[in-house]
């Protein structure tokens, strides 16, 4: 967790909950619901990725010109690209007579990514007999698994975060009859989850080491989320129009000799979002 998320939770505890107590004894002057409707997301894919042929291969040539293990022979360029999203959230929040806000926001995603090959195999640059053996090896690449277009894999990937939700409401009925506006920190303090899944095409396998299916689970990221909701009120209910930005990070440790480690030639598998939602509400004013 970083430093500043356990600043913001250490505030909380020791300043804000104090505080709150003494609002009717966590009686709340309104409680809102706000359910996504819409919005925007930063794309899922990974972008353009390089999958790489390494020494030792199987024909045995880096072993017969003495090229080191690890030694790239032939590279081949590819996109993940998004294909399919399904968004949601959901925001329960209590405000206090003195106008503290706190509540729970769930965020939940689910998306999938095509990854396709976008140019054909090309050997080493390196030079000497990693360039000669690279040349040949990228002829058979090509040859026996298909060049650009090629298709690699189906990724899925699914996640959910809690946020623990802090801010602060402002009336603004001395401005504008009914008005009112709030805003404040989400902390994804309350539980998360996720997970990937590779499904490979016959290329893919090949390339992989021989996996058909892959699934990774997140072991390590970050999340932060804001919020401003905006609402007028008919008597004792209310209406509520809201904006959320959510921000995630999370990896993933791989192997290097198998699956899409492998393939990337890395021994961890990072991807990040950002996504502004736009939601509705009702509120009830106590």
């Amino acid at each position: 967790m970083k430093k500043s998320v356990k600043f913001l939770t250490v505030l909380f505890v020791m300043f804000l909950m104090p505080l709150a107590a003494y609002a009717e004894m966590w009686s709340p002057d309104r409680v809102r619901v706000n359910f996504r409707v819409g919005g925007s997301t930063a794309e899922g894919g990974l972008g353009d990725i390089t999958g790489k042929y390494k020494c030792p291969d199987a024909g045995g040539q880096c072993t017969t010109y003495s090229i080191a293990d690890g030694t790239v022979l032939a590279s081949m360029s590819a996109e993940d690209k998004e294909s399919d999203r399904v968004n949601s959230g959901l925001s329960i929040h209590y405000i206090m007579e003195m106008g503290m806000l706190v509540g729970i926001h769930r965020y939940s995603t689910a998306f999938t990514t095509l990854v396709t090959q976008t140019g054909d195999w090309t050997g080493s640059t390196a030079g000497g007999a990693t360039s000669a053996v690279g040349a040949g090896y990228a002829t058979q690449l090509n040859a026996a698994y298909g060049g650009t277009g090629t298709p690699l894999a189906v990724r899925s990937s699914e996640g959910f975060i809690n946020f623990l939700d802090l801010g602060y409401f402002y009336d603004l009925a001395d401005i504008v009859g009914g008005m009112s506006i709030s805003g404040g920190i989400g902390l994804p303090l309350l539980g998360s989850g996720g997970s990937t899944k590779l499904v490979y095409g016959a290329t893919g396998y090949a390339l992989n080491g021989g996996l058909l299916t892959e699934s990774l689970t997140s072991d390590g990221g970050s999340a932060m989320s804001f919020f401003v909701d905006y609402g007028y009120a008919f008597g004792i209910h209310e209406a509520l129009f809201s904006i959320r930005n959510v921000k995630t990070e999370s990896s993933a440790k791989v192997s290097e000799t198998l699956g899409i480690g492998k393939v990337l030639g890395k021994d961890k598998f990072e991807s990040s979002g950002n996504s502004m939602s736009f939601f509705l509400g009702y509120g009830y004013i106590f």
